[in-house]
């Protein structure tokens, strides 16, 4: 819902504090550029300071002062900002800092960018307004018990300036000059169940061997590289880490399909991204796509993402029937028109000058109380996930030694018959 332009009746300069997901330097090594305008939508705030703990010292960049403190120091940080507003990136960790540690009659902001079965932490509740990037994260932010009168949909945005179908046609040619001729599918994510790259490749191998796909995520691609072998599609799949922001618009006008049937999604910038280039899109029949994508208009949307043969059967449809898949590509752009920055960034100016037009919460002592409980309780569990975590990677640094022992001690040890 569009929100009216309303008059900040915070003080001036108004001073925005921003708890960012990632560190910067991850942001940088996407290629990701825009953080300035990403943080500070319409120049709407005089300062801007990034406190975050992944962080180190203080710097300037992207028009932000970046402080990196550790979570006890937190608060501390805050009071000698004196923000106007507060803006956690994440329902996690990041919500857990900017809700404990509160400023009184300072508003709290988080958002969400994860649907479920992806859970966010309980400390979400006791933020002023919760920002979700689509309805099925807002169905999991009531799920999580925040009241409905406090969640806000904005989506996220595409550079259209950047991702829009390519001017010179030999661009994308220059892409497919990379790889043999055939049909060219696209998947881009990272490699992790949720986006079903296991599904893709055992769909490509129902598929005739002129088929080949292009994988670009950061990540562990092992296991997919793996059951690829298994399938004996292997040398029929290219594996990329990333690719630059302003060269995707010729991958995705290169391939055929793009294809990445995701179990689920938060909001699924890939797609608006593909969209907005013209790419003929395939993917899962389940929100949030099914809010901006309508199927055989924008998208090919399928409802058995997990079946190989159904998988395989929809990829030869939007490959092999011209018509079809020229349609696609040519009402895709349209999905992408209303998730343009310039269109987004005013919304979302629109939204701050909202929240500071309003009274902060003030919390009770009792959900004070709980709130400490619940950030405590998140603290530990990341604390034995990160334990366990260094000690398998502890173990398997030691599984060759351990072998390697193993043998000697069967070669020089065992007993002779």
């Amino acid at each position: 819902m569009m929100l009216p332009s309303v008059k900040n009746t915070a003080s001036s300069p108004a001073t925005l504090v921003v708890i960012p997901t990632n560190p910067l330097a991850a942001y940088e090594a996407k290629g990701l550029v825009r953080l300035r305008e990403y943080y500070n939508p319409t120049g709407l705030f005089e300062q801007v300071h990034a406190v975050s703990p992944l962080e180190t010292g203080t710097y300037q960049a992207y028009g932000m002062t970046v402080h990196g403190v550790k979570q006890k120091h937190f608060k501390r940080q805050l009071q000698a900002v004196n923000p106007t507003i507060v803006r956690a990136y994440g329902g996690y960790w990041q919500a857990d800092l900017a809700c404990r540690y509160r400023l009184p009659g300072v508003p709290v902001v988080v958002s969400l960018h994860d649907a479920p079965p992806v859970r966010p932490h309980p400390s979400i509740r006791y933020a002023d307004h919760v920002i979700c990037m689509s309805q099925a994260v807002a169905a999991g932010a009531r799920t999580a018990g925040v009241d409905p009168q406090r969640i806000h949909i904005l989506s996220n945005r595409v550079d259209r300036a950047i991702f829009k179908p390519p001017i010179d046609p030999k661009s994308p040619q220059r892409v497919r000059r990379q790889f043999p001729a055939g049909k060219m599918i696209l998947h881009i994510g990272r490699p992790t169940p949720q986006k079903n790259l296991d599904t893709l490749l055992r769909a490509l191998a129902r598929l005739p061997v002129e088929y080949f796909c292009v994988c670009i995520g950061r990540g562990d691609q092992r296991p997919f590289r793996q059951l690829a072998h298994r399938l004996n599609v292997d040398s029929r799949c290219q594996w990329f880490d990333s690719v630059p922001n302003n060269q995707l618009p010729d991958w995705y006008a290169a391939c055929d399909c793009f294809c990445v049937p995701s179990r689920y999604e938060g909001f699924g910038i890939v797609f608006i991204e593909a969209a907005a280039c013209g790419a003929a899109i395939l993917t899962s029949r389940i929100a949030p796509m099914t809010e901006y994508l309508t199927h055989r208009i924008h998208a090919h949307l399928i409802e058995d993402y997990e079946d190989p043969a159904a998988l395989a059967a929809a990829i030869r449809t939007v490959c092999e029937n011209d018509d079809y898949r020229k349609s696609l590509q040519h009402q895709a752009p349209r999905a992408a028109a209303p998730f343009d920055t310039a269109q987004v960034d005013a919304q979302e100016a629109d939204r701050y000058r909202h929240f500071m037009s309003l009274s902060a919460r003030t919390l009770s002592r009792r959900q004070q109380l709980d709130l400490i409980l619940h950030a405590q309780a998140a603290d530990c569990r990341e604390q034995l996930v990160s334990g366990f975590w260094s000690l398998w990677q502890h173990a398997k640094s030691r599984m060759p030694a351990l072998r390697r022992m193993a043998a000697y001690r069967h070669r020089h040890y065992t007993p002779a018959p």
